[in-house]
């Protein structure tokens, strides 16, 4: 009857797994209630989005001719017919005002256009070269590089824009590649779904053969790897259910509730192996082995409950998933593996040499220390802790991803040769004010346009001045403003600054045109009292520091409206990330002051022991700081992925802390007057070996190795998470069997 309630309940559960799904957007890079958010929605909302997409054309090692010149054509018309496309921008698009020089009153009569009128090319592309809007936007400094902007329409889904975009560029006799802004989360969740059904289904058919290999019963291990799949359908369908969709930091939760899945799986059958086939006898296992389990699981939703201190929303909804998957799992495998003992019973391999193995290891290595390890780790913890705090969390957006990537090669040519990569947006407001204008002046006329707000000369020198600071900051990319515009234009006028009526003429003549229109109406509001600069970060400039960069424009912007009524937002997808990146460090010290705090009391309702808490506690924490002494060594910043690596290895090496001294303490006081068996060894921790120990080893090795697959990934974030997870597993199992007997004997008298 408890077989089928839960295979009816997981049933009904799967129905949401069709409404399972990922979750692409730039809310999966913020902090929790950030008000920087909310400015940043309100910039786009005014100004229209800066995270457009760039199709970045490379044509290093080929003339620029009209052949090129046809083939851009030939692409741009190619994407702009695309349903999703609602505008696609180009060198072919910039008006050019040089073609020849002309006086500046007579620039508004001297527009052309490439493949529009006849035109000498190589003057026409050095004009965009050194044009203070066009370079580094739409072509880079040595004229060989060229961007497509593309303008999506928000109905469509973003993905599929995206595929049909490739598409188009794919069939393109050209090199190009698509890049921007909003491709990074993109192309990152398109590698995490790869790796979910690849690496996913290799992992499942490993785990199947290493415990069938270890088990030695093709019925144990099917009924490990079946519980595994109802647990995982079941979390699944919840999160469906729920609309609750996986992210970027999300992205390893089916993983992670595998591993603990077979975790659980495997201490619930070596247990039952351990037993003569009766019903009493395996009533009797599963009721000693729930009490560890019971507890191990609630240390670990602990462990991942410590992420809601982190203030970043997807980790924040990582560590709710987990904490829901973890009790599903609980449940559902004291309900299923138990119903499923009594269709057939777990076969025990008599004659293991896995056990004599493990025990054979422990003596070898129990010989080696004669000093007692609580001193070894008592002075390494120090050590662990001072190199943790030396943990940095800068980090590039290009480092994510593998060299020989689209994604990398199309990050690389926009950051590096047009402009940058993640926006940054600063919004200047002056205040409401009056005319200043005389209307009896001798010159004004009914219908005049006067200079006001930003068009007037004072205020546009202050914009253009905060413009020129900017661009001498290192690791700024490309700044673009209406100043930009007035820079050209005095340029025109012989270098000669423009006074008021001239920025009015500037205003109502040369950006009266539709394109000039459509870019001018991004950086300035109808009433002229804002407006924006958009600048863009150089992700792979070396020793990039955000922080201090971010520092040094707040601090420009504080200077040059120092002496004014000016007020300004920076905001931006730059700003975003760089506060999430701050508050990683933290967060991690937060949560991990709370996890070890909820973990310590919980082991002394257990253990009733405040020194055999203490001991069993010093395994993940030597566990947790050795892997974060690691980062620091190799310089692996944290990020969003690596933070949730201190909670797995809380997370499993108290799992096989728990296990191991719930045993050992039982087989102490069941042993006492046996415990002398020799020497080298007791009783106790021979029987503590020969089962704990085998069942946290299997399920320990299997993990390891499930990680380790990760490292074939083609997104680096995952291959430095399975491997830090690997190595803190590894860690976690080892100091457990080689020092927890020898700080346990400490406590029992």
């Amino acid at each position: 009857m408890s077989l089928l309630s839960i295979l009816l309940a997981v049933a009904l559960l799967s129905i949401g797994i069709k409404n399972f799904k990922f979750d692409a957007s730039s809310d999966t890079l913020v902090l929790e209630n950030d008000t920087l958010f909310e400015q940043y929605e309100q910039t786009n909302e005014k100004f229209g989005e800066s995270e457009f997409l760039v199709v970045a054309v490379d044509n290093k090692g080929s003339e620029f001719n009209y052949k090129f010149l046809e083939k851009i054509s030939n692409l741009q018309e190619k994407l702009g017919a695309l349903p999703e496309v609602t505008n696609a921008l180009s060198i072919l698009d910039a008006p050019l005002l040089q073609q020849p020089r002309v006086p500046l009153l007579k620039t508004d009569n001297n527009i052309k256009y490439f493949l529009k009128d006849d035109l000498n090319l190589s003057s026409s592309l050095d004009e965009l070269i050194n044009s203070p809007i066009f370079s580094n936007l739409i072509v880079n400094d040595a004229g060989n590089v060229f961007a497509i902007q593309l303008s999506l329409d928000e109905e469509y889904e973003f993905g599929a824009a995206v595929k049909r975009i490739r598409s188009t560029i794919k069939d393109w006799d050209g090199v190009a590649y698509l890049a921007g802004p909003a491709m990074i989360v993109e192309d990152t969740i398109n590698y995490i779904k790869s790796d979910v059904v690849i690496f996913g289904f290799v992992t499942f058919i490993i785990f199947s053969f290493l415990l069938f290999l270890f088990l030695k019963d093709f019925w144990a291990t099917s009924v490990v790897m079946i519980n595994s799949s109802l647990v995982l359908s079941s979390s699944m369908g919840l999160l469906g259910i729920f609309d609750w969709p996986i992210s970027i930091v999300s992205s390893n939760f089916l993983a992670l509730l595998l591993i603990t899945s077979i975790a659980v799986s495997v201490h619930i059958i070596v247990k039952l192996q351990s037993v003569k086939n009766t019903r009493t006898n395996h009533i009797d296992a599963i009721s000693e082995i729930i009490i560890p389990c019971l507890y191990t699981a609630l240390t670990t939703i602990v462990g991942f409950g410590a992420l809601m201190f982190s203030g970043i929303k997807p980790v924040i909804d990582f560590g709710k998933m987990m904490m829901i998957g973890v009790a599903v799992n609980f449940i559902i495998s004291f309900v299923f593996i138990p119903t499923c003992i009594f269709f057939r019973p777990f076969v025990l391999a008599r004659g293991d040499r896995l056990e004599n193995f493990l025990f054979q290891f422990y003596l070898k290595t129990k010989s080696l220390l004669p000093t007692n390890p609580l001193t070894l780790i008592l002075l390494a913890l120090p050590i662990f802790l001072y190199l943790s705090t030396n943990l940095k969390v800068e980090n590039k957006f290009i480092d994510y991803f593998q060299k020989n990537t689209e994604i990398y090669k199309g990050m690389s040519l926009i950051d590096g040769e047009l402009g940058g990569t993640s926006p940054i947006d600063i919004t200047l407001t002056i205040p409401e004010e009056g005319s200043d204008f005389d209307e009896y002046d001798l010159f004004f006329s009914e219908g005049s346009s006067v200079p006001e707000y930003w068009w007037k000369k004072d205020n546009m020198d202050v914009l253009k001045s905060i413009q020129e600071n900017l661009n001498k900051l290192d690791g700024v990319g490309k700044v673009l403003s209406i100043a930009n515009g007035i820079q050209l234009a005095e340029e025109l006028n012989n270098y000669n600054e423009l006074g008021d009526l001239e920025l009015i003429f500037i205003k109502n003549t040369l950006l009266d045109s539709e394109t000039a229109s459509e870019l001018i109406d991004s950086y300035i509001t109808s009433d002229d009292r804002e407006v924006r600069i958009g600048l863009r970060v150089k992700d792979s400039t070396d020793n990039l520091s955000r922080e201090k960069l971010i520092q040094n424009i707040y601090k420009i912007v504080d200077e040059e409206t120092a002496n004014s009524n000016y007020s300004y937002q920076i905001s931006g997808l730059g700003i975003l990330y760089n506060n999430l990146l701050q508050s990683l460090f933290s967060s991690q010290i937060k949560s991990l002051i709370f996890v070890f705090s909820a973990i310590f009391f919980m082991l002394l309702m257990l253990f009733r022991n405040i020194l055999r808490s203490f001991f069993i506690l010093l395994i993940p924490a030597f566990s947790v700081s050795a892997i974060l002494s690691i980062m620091s060594i190799m310089a692996i910043p944290l990020d969003i992925m690596t933070i949730t690596i201190a909670s797995i290895s809380v997370g499993m090496s108290v799992d096989y802390s728990i296990h191991f001294a719930w045993r050992y303490i039982k087989e102490k006081m069941k042993n006492q007057k046996k415990n002398a068996t020799s020497e080298a060894f007791t009783l106790s921790e021979k029987n503590t070996f020969e089962l704990t120990g085998k069942a946290i080893f299997i399920t320990g090795f299997t993990i390891i190795l499930g990680f380790l697959i990760l490292i074939l990934s083609n997104f680096n974030p995952t291959i430095l998470f399975g491997v830090l997870s690997a190595l803190a597993i590894l860690i976690s199992m080892k100091m457990t069997f080689i020092v927890m007997p020898r700080m346990l004997d400490l406590t029992i008298k």
